[in-house]
């Protein structure tokens, strides 16, 4: 047992506050940097039973990779703040006692987190809340540097909590709902008042967490997930990717795991692609008023992802009436 996990038992046991700060930096250039990866993880962060397989991208080989942490036992929810460079693994037990499994808890505040089994992918970026079961295992990727809170949590609670026997394997919904605001409004409470609770208000607090998240978990099928909520998530996620060539209905929907049809129910009055064209138009007409802006009309064209400049001017026309010369490109 190394000594992080010895503090965290002991701080368990005696009901008093545990706390572990951790850092460090890896060379992406240094030829052995994913054994330095493996052995500063293990000095600063001691063996994480779920966490498996990592990795620092292959396509990063210059720079500095930076690992920021700081865990906190509430009750028996681990809670962390962490800040992570680009780097991807495995998570998930497999553990044949399905009871004995645990599940994570990630709120992006920047960055984004790509999670992915045989049958569900999910692109989770700032606002969003993501639950995983991990009975299962998942490939993970921090795609870019991420800013986050975590809560690994024991399974068997949520399950007594919800009286039901099994969890749903993946649940995504943007960090505003108000089921999110109470759980996070909690967890505020449970960081700031960590060092002052006595063991008793301890573990009543990582009770609370587990069972304000059960609001969360409650069944998030195509018929009954909000479409309201749906649609803050869609358009969140279009937001964060107006000038990714790859959006599209598709893409969105399998990042918010529903289908495409569900998706298009929550744009009413508004195809999801009309959303993406006219927030890209606004891009486009914001980048061409700037005072001084460098670009010409084909550069912002490419830029918004517009097929070809005559495309993009027959769209801003139709939108602005003018042409997009007429508002300073050139």
């Amino acid at each position: 047992m190394t000594r992080a996990a010895a503090a965290a038992a002991a701080g368990a046991a005696s009901g008093a506050a545990w706390r572990q700060r951790a850092s460090f930096d890896v060379p992406l250039h240094h030829p052995h940097r994913q054994d330095l990866l493996h052995e500063q993880w293990g000095r600063r962060l001691g063996h994480i039973a779920h966490v498996r397989h990592l990795r620092l991208p292959a396509d990063r080989t210059a720079g500095v990779h930076r690992t920021r942490v700081e865990r906190r036992l509430v009750g028996d929810v681990a809670v962390s703040r962490q800040f992570s460079d680009p780097i991807e693994g495995v998570s998930g037990s497999g553990n044949t006692d399905s009871r004995a499994d645990l599940v994570a808890v990630h709120v992006i505040s920047s960055g984004s987190l790509l999670i992915e089994d045989t049958g569900r992918r999910a692109d989770i970026g700032p606002g969003m809340l993501c639950v995983r079961d991990l009975h299962a295992f998942w490939r993970f990727a921090y795609t870019e540097p991420t800013d986050c809170r975590v809560l690994i949590l024991p399974r068997a609670g949520l399950l007594d909590h919800l009286h039901r026997t099994r969890l749903p394997p993946l649940t995504v919904v943007p960090a505003t709902t108000p089921e999110s605001r109470l759980l996070l409004a909690h967890l505020d409470a449970a960081w700031a008042l960590a060092d002052e609770l006595g063991p008793a208000g301890t573990r009543a607090a990582g009770t609370a967490l587990s069972v304000l998240l059960t609001g969360l978990l409650q069944p998030h099928t195509d018929t009954d997930l909000p479409l309201q909520t749906l649609h803050a998530a869609a358009t969140a996620h279009a937001e964060r990717r107006l000038m990714d060539p790859g959006l599209n209905p598709a893409a969105i929907a399998r990042a918010l795991n529903v289908s495409v049809r569900t998706l298009h129910r929550a744009f009413d009055g508004e195809t999801v692609m009309a959303y993406v064209r006219r927030r890209r138009l606004e891009g486009a007409r914001s980048d061409l008023d700037r005072p001084g802006s460098p670009y010409t009309v084909a550069e912002v064209a490419a830029r918004w992802q517009f097929a070809d400049p005559s495309h993009f001017r027959r769209a801003y026309r139709n939108a602005y009436g003018q042409s997009p010369r007429a508002a300073g490109g050139a």
